[in-house]
């Protein structure tokens, strides 16, 4: 409590150097714990397969071209909805039975063992609710060839993280050897732990938004960035991409460095197609490691490339674009400290400090956009310091929207109808999210009314699977198939079409009877999933159920199920009308803390409309 924003940047910097390995902890302990366990004990998880039937497809063979000897699997096992396993990933384990292998390592001489030298090349979901999975299984070098057998399959630890770790050493070197509090270096990272005003050169205030020209605003304030950050909260469907492309357009114009890092591949290279289709030369822009088949900028082999796109546009003089994850942003081959003249987090809501912290070695200046309300990133650690919560998230302190004098919120939704934007502005962003009536009140779906419904299901004793609003959901898509709709004023009148509804579930299980109550429907190509899997996403049509008859029984709490922040990406998918499936006994529950008592009080004024 007696700490000020300085003495609280230097002890999150520390924290950040242990960052990974404490998020890695869980996973080391959960996989060490079942190799000195019974197949038995194993619980029922997505991330482990235990194997029914094994056989060996091909034996021990060298390939031509291969550097090692390996052979091919062929196993079956169960299935658990929400599996890791999928053709083409590896980083897992093969388990093998005591007494293992001697080229196998084990915890113990009782224990079982396991290597990680393999790839999944195919995964099936076969009849019975089993998983077939085809296994290429390689040998270490030097060991000998055996004719054991796996008993289970399970996921790996992920990608490795040493350049991460180096740069948060890095840094944390650095506020040492500054001396600490009294001086800490200059690192538009530190301003975000600091969580002061952006400093601003030749500028007394972050510039306003004039007459709705966001981009305008958020240009000017970039390019008066003196070594610090700006942070921008876009809702959901208020054109988060749509501004940020034009703003890194804009700088390159000006012949500036500008790099693009986010949690995953797919929302970088999202960013990257809207730039060059704003006007940036597909040759000014480039991404290692591409996942695109045939990308609209240019597609770099790895990250080494990248030094020499690098070079090629600091000779000439060139303002260029480089996308990547924090692995490119923290490789010292491909990116030198401070290189860049901005560095834009997308889905900085997710992003965590630490590894904010990390990719912000490159750059000198920071752009955060993203959406604190919406789904946080997962963090498995136990930390000393808040170093898991996103920049976004630190920034905001708890307000529903960011504060001003720390960036801008985007307060125009072009997804939702007012019907559907009100509920959501009430629950999630204070009340300041608009509809932009130009767009949506141009849309219809004749028959139905826009906004918010909720849908009451008679069911008991359900809690992370309930066939009854399994049913219920059914018989919503049924009933709205077929309906004209029309998303744009002056645009034809098109019968609702199975893709245009997203239906979503909070557990796994409740996702699998989903799938399967449509597929018996003749729904089968109805998007279903967890919440998460749908956040970006937008439909005429979006489904919750919510399954658990009543929140005193649900093994995860109450907490999970009506966290606001799901709800909000629940509902906010709908571009006229959101469905909320619910028991109606759902919300009998007795708060026990005051943090209850609002959720609780947030979701059933969310029911009432009011």
């Amino acid at each position: 409590d007696q700490r000020d924003a300085d003495d609280q940047a230097v002890a999150m910097v520390a924290a950040s150097v242990d960052y990974h390995r404490r998020e890695g902890k869980p996973f080391w302990w959960a996989h060490f714990d079942r190799l000195q366990s019974s197949l038995d004990d194993w619980p029922a998880s997505r991330d482990a397969v235990v194997l029914d039937r094994v056989e060996v497809v091909e034996d021990w063979d060298k390939p031509p071209g291969k550097r090692s000897v390996r052979r091919v699997l062929s196993a079956v096992g169960r299935h658990e909805p929400g599996m890791s396993f999928g053709k083409g990933e590896g980083g897992g384990f093969l388990v093998y039975p005591s007494p293992v292998p001697v080229s196998i390592e084990a915890p113990s001489p009782e224990a079982m063992g396991a290597t990680s030298t393999l790839a999944v090349t195919e995964a099936e979901v076969v009849p019975g609710g089993r998983l077939r999975l085809t296994i290429e299984e390689r040998l270490a070098k030097g060991a000998d060839e055996h004719d054991d057998l796996p008993v289970a399959v399970t996921v790996g630890p992920g990608p490795m993280v040493k350049a991460i770790q180096d740069a948060l050493l890095t840094l944390a070197s650095r506020v040492d050897a500054a001396g600490g509090v009294a001086a800490l270096p200059p690192h538009p990272g530190i301003e975000v732990l600091r969580r002061r005003p952006p400093r601003l050169s030749g500028l007394d205030r972050l510039p306003p938004v004039v007459d709705g020209d966001a981009v305008g605003a958020i240009t000017a304030a970039v390019t008066g960035l003196d070594g610090s950050y700006l942070a921008v909260q876009g809702p959901p469907g208020t054109g988060k991409t749509y501004v940020a492309s034009h703003v890194i357009t804009n700088l390159v114009r000006l012949g500036w460095r500008v790099g693009v890092v986010a949690q995953s591949h797919a929302v970088v290279e999202n960013v990257l197609d809207k730039v060059v289709k704003v006007g940036v030369p597909a040759d000014d822009v480039c991404k290692p490691k591409t996942k695109h088949e045939d990308p609209s900028w240019t597609a770099l082999k790895d990250a080494r490339a990248v030094r020499g796109f690098l070079d090629e546009h600091r000779a000439a003089s060139r303002g260029c674009v480089v996308g990547g994850t924090m692995w490119d942003f923290c490789n010292l081959n491909a990116v030198d400290d401070g290189e860049l003249d901005v560095l834009v987090i997308d889905e900085a809501g997710q992003y965590s400090l630490a590894n904010t912290l990390a990719v912000a070695r490159c750059t000198s200046r920071l752009l955060l956009l993203g959406d604190p309300q919406q789904l946080p990133q997962v963090s498995q650690g136990i930390h000393p310091e808040p170093v898991d919560e996103s920049a976004l998230g630190w920034l905001s302190a708890g307000h529903d929207t960011l504060p001003a004098e720390l960036g801008y919120f985007l307060e125009r939704t072009w997804r939702m109808h007012p019907a559907v934007c009100e509920p959501i502005s009430r629950l999630a962003y204070a009340g300041r999210l608009r509809s932009e009536e130009s767009v949506t009140l141009g849309r219809s779906l004749s028959g139905v009314e826009p906004g918010l419904r909720v849908v009451t299901v008679e069911h008991h004793d359900n809690s992370v699977a309930s066939p009854e609003e399994a049913d219920a959901v059914v018989d919503i898509v049924q009933g709205l198939l077929g309906m004209p709709w029309r998303e744009t004023p002056d645009g034809d009148e098109l019968p609702l079409g199975q893709d245009d509804f997203v239906v979503m579930a909070p557990y796994n299980a409740q996702v699998a009877l989903l799938r399967e109550a449509l597929d018996r429907a003749g729904l089968g190509d109805v998007p279903v999933g967890t919440v998460d899997l749908f956040q970006g996403q937008e439909a005429p049509v979006a489904i919750m159920s919510m399954t658990a008859s009543a929140l005193a029984d649900l093994p995860r709490g109450a907490d999970f199920l009506l966290d606001r922040n799901r709800l909000n990406v629940a509902i906010s998918r709908a571009q006229w009308l959101a469905v909320l499936v619910r028991s109606s006994v759902l919300t009998e529950l007795t708060p026990h803390t005051p943090e209850q008592l609002l959720q609780l009080g947030a979701f059933i004024r969310l029911c009432r409309g009011r």
